[in-house]
């Protein structure tokens, strides 16, 4: 990924018929448009995957992936851990009617995360591309509920106004930097850096990991 320009996809809000065929088709496929490469996903999966672990001093054993989109990360994780136990949320109707079954994803969003049953707290929460387009009176909320959820480390992608960001950014103004601390403490989240974040209190962080 050009780490002077972020791409982003819009993955939850409450218009699901937007995320249709041909929406993935663009920015998953299209070499124009598409958010980032195979490779890219790659690297940002083994990143994420082996921070958790680092974390939980153990191999992951359970993901869940929210605004999965295809459930691209499934098969990423799965290079590494082929046992990992996958579960994808996302508001496309047509991604969950193509790969529902086949990707373990389910119909849903950041928004209605409490009400899904999950079979939670799950090693690795992901929100990858998609928290920029939650509102914010919703976003804090969600958090909460992303922090309940979270054993080992949770990767929270989120951007302010100051970042430099391509692809489909039809999202509502950013909030100060300022604000998503707040709300990320309040959510009982403590960065350890690189968007990934433990729950308060679960794993023994030392000072210098926690960025705030």
């Amino acid at each position: 990924m050009n780490r002077t320009s972020t791409k982003l996809v819009r993955k939850s809000v409450s218009v699901t018929d937007t995320y249709n065929q041909a929406y993935f088709e663009k920015w998953y496929r299209n070499p124009r448009h598409r958010v980032k490469t195979a490779a890219e996903l790659a690297r940002q999966v083994a990143f994420v995957l082996h921070i958790a672990e680092w974390v939980l001093a153990r191999p992951v054993r359970s993901v869940l992936d929210v605004g999965c989109g295809e459930g691209q990360w499934r098969a990423a994780l799965r290079k590494y851990r082929p046992s990992i136990q996958y579960t994808g949320v996302d508001p496309s109707e047509y991604a969950v009617a193509r790969y529902g079954k086949c990707r373990d994803i389910r119909l849903g969003s950041l928004e209605n995360l409490r009400e899904l049953s999950l079979n939670g707290p799950f090693d690795l929460v992901v929100c990858c591309g998609m928290l920029n387009y939650i509102a914010a009176e919703s976003l804090a909320d969600g958090l909460g509920t992303v922090a309940s959820l979270t054993h080992g480390v949770a990767f929270l992608e989120i951007f302010t106004g100051t970042d430099a960001t391509e692809g489909d950014t039809s999202w509502p103004s950013p909030q100060s930097a300022g604000w998503y601390r707040s709300t990320l403490n309040n959510a009982g989240l403590v960065s350890v850096g690189l968007h990934c974040y433990v729950q308060e209190g679960r794993h023994a962080i030392a000072e210098l990991e926690r960025v705030f």
